[in-house]
């Protein structure tokens, strides 16, 4: 799904403190705090995932991040759900500051890290997952894999089951072959920067420009730095190259690994607080104006039975947001996160 998986390269994308009403919101984690690790927590013998931890009380909220972001992709909106709640927003393994784990970033694998760090960091205690982008389906699979862990979700404009699907259905053949090209040209640049982090190329002056690294820069020159140097380590490179394989349709155009192993949990939520938030923009710019219309019309559906799965859950349009609601919109997710937690409190699980 292009307005879903385009930017899972991207880290950059998030660093500039810039939103769609021209208004930032009064907290926002400074871009110095992602220069260094906060709490390194064991998940496993030798291996640990950084953590940032904001705030207190229960339940906590764990965010997680869409493909290619790191902890980093929360900053202005968990300062405000920090103030009611304890929150937590951590790099994946091999991304950041997190160790690399030793099996690829797809979907199931993600799940059982983040149980792994849910079971220390709050054990006992259900959570509430907030996931964007492919966070927001590796969140339900979760609450799928382990119903007792989790309290309530938010998804911030998830991928869902079918997303690809969906799209080119509604496609011409031309536009379908170009669609899928361009998927073809995403996974040949991730395994070019893999190759290239292998050689060595990636930490060489002459490609400080490269796609590959923090393009176009981060406005803070530590972050910048550090990004580089994360991202020009082969085992960074596997990561971002391996979920974009698992997450990406299939080579016969059929569903990817992630989206199987969501679509064979068929997940039923009961009852728990679920609120989905759709990005009222697309950005499929290369479409005419009626099929783009088409299109997000039939993912806001997708996302309508996404949100059925719970019977209190809900799918909210965002008006004047692009994929990115939590930088455009950061209010609306505050509200939505603050009202789970207010509902999970409610009920007396945490």
């Amino acid at each position: 799904m292009k307005s879903l998986r385009l930017l899972l390269l991207a880290l950059a994308l998030f660093t500039a403190p810039v939103y769609a009403s021209g208004l930032a919101p009064r907290n926002v984690v400074a871009l110095g705090e992602y220069t260094h690790p906060h709490q390194l927590v064991d998940v496993e013998q030798g291996r640990r995932l950084n953590v940032f931890c904001m705030g207190s009380g229960s339940p906590t909220v764990i965010f997680e991040a869409g493909g290619g972001d790191d902890s980093a992709s929360f900053r202005s909106v968990e300062p405000g759900i920090a103030a009611t709640t304890r929150t937590c927003a951590y790099d994946r393994a091999g991304v950041g500051f997190s160790d690399p784990a030793p099996w690829p970033s797809t979907a199931a694998n993600t799940v059982a890290d983040l149980h792994r760090l849910v079971q220390a960091i709050s054990p006992g205690q259900p959570v509430v997952l907030v996931g964007h982008s492919n966070g927001g389906l590796y969140v339900p699979l979760y609450a799928a894999t382990y119903p007792k862990d989790v309290a309530g979700m938010v998804l911030i404009d998830p991928f869902t089951v079918g997303v690809d699907k969906i799209a080119t259905a509604l496609l011409t053949p031309r536009q379908r072959d170009d669609w899928y090209a361009s998927d073809d040209r995403d996974v040949a640049q991730a395994r070019t920067c893999l190759d290239m982090a292998n050689k060595g190329w990636l930490v060489q002056p002459k490609y400080r420009k490269s796609p590959c690294l923090d393009n176009p820069p981060s406005p803070d020159p530590a972050r910048h730095k550090v990004l580089n140097e994360q991202l020009a380590r082969p085992n960074e490179q596997q990561v971002l190259l391996s979920a974009l394989l698992d997450t990406y349709p299939a080579q016969d155009h059929g569903m990817s690994g992630s989206e199987l192993d969501l679509q064979r949990a068929n997940p039923d939520f009961g009852s728990m607080p679920l609120i989905v938030l759709t990005a009222g923009k697309d950005e499929q710019t290369g479409l005419p104006k009626r099929t783009r219309a088409a299109i997000a019309k039939a993912w806001k559906h997708n996302n309508d039975e996404l949100a059925a799965r719970s019977r209190r859950g809900k799918n909210v349009l965002v008006p004047g947001s692009h994929h990115y609601i939590q930088k455009e919109r950061p209010g609306v997710v505050i509200d939505a996160v603050r009202q789970v937690v207010d509902e999970v409190r409610s009920a007396g699980k945490h």
